[in-house]
């Protein structure tokens, strides 16, 4: 019985991601935040989105 109840406890949680997942992609950009970008000069994170080696 436990086995059953942590396996539905799983799924429940693993269900409820997916949605959310589903849920945040279908929800439209916000007006003016389309292009966002920081006034960045190139830090030393060379791992970072916005550095200019990504471009």
């Amino acid at each position: 019985m436990r086995i059953i109840a942590g396996v539905l406890f799983i799924s429940a949680l693993i269900g409820i991601y997916i949605w959310a997942y589903i849920k945040n992609h279908k929800t439209p950009v916000p007006e003016g935040c389309e292009n966002i970008k920081a006034d960045c000069d190139g830090c030393k994170l060379v791992s970072c989105q916005l550095h200019p080696d990504h471009e």
